[in-house]
C-alpha cells in the first residue's frame, strides 16, 4: 500500500475518531490484526537510506529450518496487514522479496559493499497488484463484469492501469496492464459468475483449470 499524502491524512482523520467514538458502539470498526515484523522496520529504514547490506536469518513458510543471507535492501511495502522488505539476495544474485514476520533475525554488515538498485519501487511495482512484481513486460487483460459488481471496480479501481473499453445494458469491458499474479487472480475469482475474461486466452485457460480443480474438491 503506498502511503501518499492524502492516504496518510484520511488514516489520521480514522484514528480520530475511533479514539472519540471506538467505545460508543454505535460504529463498527474493523479490528486490524496484529502486524508482526514490524520491530525490523527501523534497522531496515537505516540500511535502506546509509546504503548497508543486511544479514539476515530467515524462515520461510515451507522450510524447517531458517537460513541467512546477506541482503542489499532496496523497498519497503506493506500489503494485507504484512510488512515486505525486497532486496538484492547477494548468495542468488537475484532481487527477491520477504515478509518481515518471518525474519528471526537482522544485523547490519556495514563492512560489506552495497549494491544499489538500478529501479525505483514505483517502477518496480509499476505492473502489479499486491507484491508478487514480475519485471518483464504485463499482458492485456480485458475482464467482462456483471453491470452492478462492475460499479465497485468503478469506483476503487483495482490497479492504476485499469480502464473502461465498452459497456452495455448487461455488462462493463474493463482492461488492465497488469501481470496475472496470484493477486490479481484472487481479485477476478471474487467475481464468482459476475466476472469473466475475455483476454489473453492463455489467462482464461487459467482461471477456468483453477476453477475446475476447485470444483473436483468439493
Amino acid at each position: 500500500m503506498a502511503y501518499s499524502k492524502d492516504h496518510q491524512e484520511i488514516h489520521s482523520r480514522i484514528a480520530a475518531l475511533y479514539e472519540k467514538y471506538g467505545n460508543k458502539g454505535f460504529i463498527s470498526f474493523k479490528k486490524a490484526p496484529e502486524i508482526k515484523g514490524t520491530q525490523f522496520l527501523e534497522t531496515i529504514i537505516a540500511a535502506i537510506e546509509n546504503k548497508q547490506v543486511l544479514r539476515m536469518t530467515y524462515l520461510p513458510f515451507y522450510e524447517d529450518k531458517p537460513y541467512f543471507n546477506n541482503i542489499h535492501p532496496y523497498f519497503l511495502k506493506e500489503f494485507g496487514f504484512r510488512w515486505y522488505l525486497v532486496g538484492l539476495n547477494a548468495f542468488k544474485g537475484q532481487i527477491r522479496t520477504y515478509a518481515l514476520d518471518r525474519i528471526r533475525d537482522l544485523e547490519l554488515q556495514p563492512e560489506t559493499g552495497y549494491q544499489e538498485a538500478h529501479v525505483t519501487a514505483e517502477a518496480y511495482f509499476k505492473n502489479a497488484v499486491g507484491i508478487i512484481a514480475p519485471q518483464e513486460e504485463p499482458p492485456f487483460i480485458k475482464l467482462a463484469v456483471q453491470l452492478t459488481q462492475a460499479q465497485y471496480l468503478i469506483t476503487q479501481p483495482w490497479h492504476d492501469s485499469q480502464n473502461i473499453e465498452e459497456e452495455n445494458e448487461q455488462e462493463v469491458i474493463f482492461s488492465f496492464r497488469v501481470h496475472p499474479t496470484y493477486e490479481f487472480r484472487s481479485l477476478i475469482w471474487s467475481l464468482g459468475k459476475d466476472g469473466r475474461v475475455l483476454e489473453p486466452r492463455s489467462l482464461k485457460e487459467e482461471i477456468k483449470k483453477e476453477l475446475e480443480d476447485m470444483l473436483a474438491a468439493y
